[in-house]
């Protein structure tokens, strides 16, 4: 079992009450001054525990924060303007410092509690400051030099959660964390603190292997799978990869563990799934494919539609790698629809990627529509209504993306309707997203947003939250009645995102729509970072609209930082881009940009 972690606050953060700000006096009548990082934020003066109310302001406390991080407690006071506001003018910064250390001061209790010595802002100068950090980080280091197990275990009981998680976007707070934490795990894993580490961690593999081990020795075969299993969902969500051979090859001898019962259904096609990972990962394609094929035809015998689902991206990863992957698509989609199980909307998922691949690939948008069509037929014929929805929405795809707003529309309602009514939430989800870029591309914000709150209502209901909510969130961006509120939406966009591994094809409209909208709100840094992600997903194709997208949010870039020509350039780059690629009102939206900088 794990260890509990200790959850309360040391001796020095408790005992007294507070006793509200004090007049004026000298910083020798404070004995400690004690500051809690870890976990959570607190400072106790003199053992008695300051309420947050007290600090009156936010910037305060994060004053008294960043020279509690700060070697020795000193920090530049030019350091502390730039991590606080690093956006604003040197005169608004020191303004903002000086009501800042003035509510921190009045909060600790003390006018000298932070004293300027030359530029450099010092805590508690004359007195000791303790904090929870150098406590863990002094115990970690004894322990992990000494190859203790014990005192990286008594370490690890110092180690209350994660720096600051209060400020988890602060900027400023990003690199103590990441290396604490990064500390922490260390800790752990010296510690042989196994449960902790997955816990912490749970797609670390030489945890997992131990306590799958743990279990095997202990003749717990039921616990070892759930061990394993849960390493494998964790790597596959996380990180979009399978076990290694080791852990993989650890499974198989939990499955034949001598007098147990047969593995079931799911468990032989799991330990499939998972060798043809491995196989992809080593690029060897044929030994991919044959585990992933037998590994499928287990999940259609046993109605497994998740293992089926897993089974169908490896095959059409493969078919994609062999240029075949209409075909895959075409067939696994037909043979679903034969089985009369509901498992479209399963493989639907499964293809959803690599079917953004080919609406935005080079063969055309009139190709796409032909095979849309084609998989309506064989749906007809096989009587499937979950079928016939999904192709309707691939259908509507294709005609928005050529520009043809009406039948889009058309079409897309349809398929809202209809996938509502087979109750594929995925479709569902993604035929709202695409009307709202229709209603967007009309200049209807109202109704773009309506669609699109019910659109990412569904994309967390959806097995596939990850692919569908990061499309939401661009078309959200886009539909922002102004600047400012494109930012509220980006921010809450990566509050959420940050939770997820979000899909690289699925992500081209949000980080587009992100680089243009930070570009307009002069976040210029932000804008660039956006567009070079943008820029190595684009380069999966060469030409086609992911192309036009990126040149176009070049445009809006050049336009913010005042380059009139080479803005005006990158716009016609994009017109070109986009008709090229058959997007015509695209293209148009491109030229129109142009123009309005002037010749």
């Amino acid at each position: 079992m794990a260890h509990a972690r200790e959850t309360t606050v040391p001796q020095p953060f408790r005992r007294a009450v507070w006793p509200g700000p004090r007049q004026p006096r000298t910083i020798a009548c404070v004995r400690t001054l004690a500051v809690q990082l870890l976990g959570r934020f607190s400072v106790a003066v003199d053992a008695a525990l300051i309420p947050g109310d007290a600090w009156r302001s936010r910037r305060a406390a994060d004053v008294v924060k960043l020279l509690a991080l700060a070697p020795d407690h000193r920090m530049h006071r030019g350091q502390v303007m730039e991590a606080l506001w690093p956006e604003s003018e040197p005169e608004a910064s020191g303004s903002n410092l000086r009501k800042a250390l003035h509510f921190a001061r009045r909060a600790l209790g003390d006018e000298q509690a932070i004293v300027n010595d030359h530029g450099v802002l010092v805590l508690h100068s004359d007195g000791g400051v303790e904090t929870d950090v150098e406590r863990f980080e002094a115990a970690a280091r004894w322990g992990l030099d000494a190859s203790d197990e014990a005192g990286c275990r008594a370490a690890a009981d110092l180690y209350r959660g994660d720096l600051l998680p209060d400020d988890l976007y602060e900027s400023w707070a990003i690199e103590p964390r990441t290396r604490l934490r990064r500390r922490y795990i260390d800790v752990l894993r010296a510690a042989t603190l196994w449960d902790r580490l997955a816990d912490e961690d749970p797609t670390d593999e030489q945890a997992a292997r131990a306590l799958i081990r743990i279990h095997l020795e202990a003749g717990e075969r039921r616990e070892a799978i759930r061990r394993f299993e849960r390493l494998r969902e964790a790597l596959r969500d996380h990180l979009g990869v399978g076990p290694d051979p080791a852990t993989v090859a650890l499974y198989e001898q939990v499955l034949a563990l001598e007098g147990a019962e047969p593995p079931s259904d799911a468990e032989r096609a799991h330990a499939l799934l998972a060798w043809a990972l491995v196989h992809m990962q080593r690029g060897e394609i044929v030994e991919a494919e044959r585990a992933a094929a037998e590994a499928r035809a287990i999940a259609l015998d046993g109605g497994l539609g998740r293992e089926l689902g897993e089974a169908a991206v490896i095959l059409a990863k493969v078919a994609m790698a062999q240029g075949r992957w209409r075909e895959q698509f075409a067939e696994e989609l037909a043979e679903s629809m034969r089985m009369r199980a509901n498992m479209e909307p399963i493989v639907y998922d499964a293809h959803l990627c690599l079917a953004e691949y080919y609406l935005t690939g080079p063969e055309g948008y009139d190709t796409v529509t032909v095979f849309a069509r084609q998989m309506m037929g064989i749906a007809e014929e096989a009587g499937s209504a979950t079928g016939a929805a999904l192709a309707l929405l691939m259908l509507g795809e294709a005609e928005l993306l050529a520009g043809r707003l009406g039948e889009a529309e058309d079409h897309l309602k349809e398929a809202a309707e209809a996938n509502d009514r087979q109750g594929c939430i995925s479709g569902a989800a993604l035929a709202r997203q695409r009307l709202a870029e229709a209603a967007v591309s009309r200049g209807r914000r109202y109704d773009a947003n309506r669609l699109l709150g019910r659109a990412r209502a569904l994309a967390h209901r959806s097995d596939i939250v990850a692919h569908l909510l990061v499309r939401v969130f661009g078309t959200m961006i886009q539909a922002a009645p102004d600047p400012s509120k494109a930012i509220t939406v980006l921010r809450e966009a990566e509050r959420e995102l940050s939770q997820m591994q979000s899909c690289e094809p699925c992500s081209m409209g949000y980080l587009t729509s992100a680089a243009a909208a930070s570009a307009r709100a002069g976040d210029l840094a932000g804008a660039r970072s956006f567009i070079a992600e943008a820029e190595r997903i684009a380069g999966m194709w060469q030409g086609g609209p992911w192309t036009g997208a990126v040149w176009e949010a070049r445009g809006t870039l050049r336009q913010a930082e005042d380059e009139a020509e080479q803005a005006r350039a990158m716009f016609r780059e994009a017109a070109d881009a986009f008709a090229s690629a058959g997007n015509r009102s695209d293209a148009e939206r491109c030229l129109e940009a142009a123009d309005r900088i002037g010749p």
